[in-house]
């Protein structure tokens, strides 16, 4: 469909799929469609947000600026398309651009405007309004349980909510919720549309997202308590529902890559298959959910790659950030040798991505301490924590510890001076 020197571009996000769980899915991939998969990919960040903008743009969290910090929370975190961005530069090449997402982060509403043609996969349970008096009965009630929230919107003679919000839940239900979340109707889309050569075409999956049951978190009361570790009651069950999904996931990718084979595009494209973040299941003292931490299975994401006519990037001894993969797109289409893998990897967190005005004073105390500016260095000698506030490191895992603190600090430093623009200080 488009000429040899510009081929279709496909990025496929299995949002939040961690690394340790994608093996039936790299299997599959790599021995029906061709695909290369690699080990040591790294998200830069462990929410969606920041880490789709460093796959936009290139850039790490703290250079792109669209991350959270103290005083900035969802939904002030917003992209900032500036003609850089990778669906922007591939427009500026001749590019019809596709943006199918079913993650509301990742559209208009938060910034994401100039694709040629945008397709909301899964609208949300809550539209804005609703979610705003729902929002305000939890911060006046802070009711502990779905009985009690009921309880509270009768007392607020918001009769009709919580039948609207069940009205959807069954109706989701109906059409696969909570396992399907939007991937049959990007696969029925991408049957029906016929893409302009060439394309470059963005795709967002959410089935590994929670909510793993029918009833689960249909508002975003529980987030800083499933990852300070207070909702035991979840964790068997996100530990049971995860794997489930991933194996859904699995079967509608496959479909996925099966229709756009049939149509022509897969041959001749820049395939990328690849997460933002991965989850925690229950890790670290019962925390579930993803965002603030640092930890492997937040940041270790699986990596797939297919290239036409010719031969993926080497596996070499390193990592990969998944900033890398702008250039590695527009190096691949301009025919210039780009190296995937390098060295380092960094991922950042600046603290926690949604407010939290109603915690009690001991538990704001916890979240405030998550408020910090933290990355993580991932080297080929070893990992290590920085806490930049505090100018500490919090955790170093290497075979010569004195030797690898003096390679991270010299690495993170130049890091840092590179986006202040001269030396840090301390």
């Amino acid at each position: 469909m488009a000429s040899v020197d510009k081929p279709h571009v496909i990025i496929i996000v299995l949002d939040t799929l961690r690394k340790d769980y994608s093996n039936g899915i790299e299997d599959k991939l790599v021995r029906e469609f061709g695909f290369t998969g690699y080990e040591n990919a790294i998200a830069p960040s462990p929410w969606t947000i920041p880490s789709h903008a460093s796959m936009f743009t290139g850039l790490y969290p703290i250079y792109h600026g669209v991350h959270e910090g103290k005083k900035r929370k969802v939904p002030d975190v917003r992209f900032r398309e500036d003609g850089t961005y990778l669906h922007e530069v591939l427009a500026s090449l001749g590019y019809t651009t596709y943006l199918f997402t079913a993650n509301f982060f990742i559209g208009p509403d938060f910034g994401i405007k100039g694709f040629s043609e945008f397709h909301d996969t899964l609208k949300p349970l809550i539209e804005d309004r609703d979610r705003e008096e729902l929002n305000r009965v939890l911060k006046k009630y802070q009711p502990k349980n779905g009985l009690e929230l009921v309880k509270a919107l009768m007392k607020e003679k918001k009769f009709v909510l919580p039948f609207k919000v069940l009205w959807r839940i069954l109706s989701r239900y109906g059409e696969g919720w909570p396992k399907d979340k939007g991937a049959k109707v990007t696969n029925e889309l991408l049957r029906e549309l016929n893409f302009k050569a060439p394309s470059y075409i963005f795709i967002n999956l959410m089935e590994v997202h929670e909510p793993y049951s029918l009833f689960e978190g249909f508002t975003d009361a529980p987030v800083v308590n499933r990852l300070l570790g207070e909702e035991p009651e979840l964790v068997e069950k996100w530990r049971k529902g995860y794997p489930e999904q991933v194996k859904y996931l699995e079967k509608r990718l496959v479909e996925m890559l099966g229709i756009l084979q049939e149509k022509g595009i897969l041959e001749n494209s820049i395939t990328i298959v690849t997460s933002d973040h991965g989850q925690l299941l229950g890790e670290y003292g019962g925390k579930l959910g993803h965002g603030v931490f640092l930890h492997d299975e937040l940041l270790r994401v699986p990596l797939l790659i297919r290239l036409p006519n010719e031969e993926p990037p080497e596996k070499e001894n390193g990592y990969i950030s998944l900033a890398r993969i702008k250039s590695l797109i527009l190096s691949t289409i301009q025919g210039k040798e780009f190296s995937l893998t390098s060295e380092y990897a960094i991922a950042e967190s600046f603290g926690t991505h949604y407010p939290y005005p109603n915690l009690a004073k001991d538990k704001k105390e916890l979240v405030q301490e998550l408020e910090k500016y933290r990355l993580k260095l991932y080297h080929r000698d070893g990992t290590a924590v920085f806490n930049v506030e505090d100018w500490c490191f919090e955790e170093i895992n290497a075979e010569n510890e004195e030797e690898f603190r003096n390679i991270a600090k010299k690495l993170i430093v130049k890091h840092l001076s590179l986006f202040a623009g001269k030396g840090v200080a301390k």
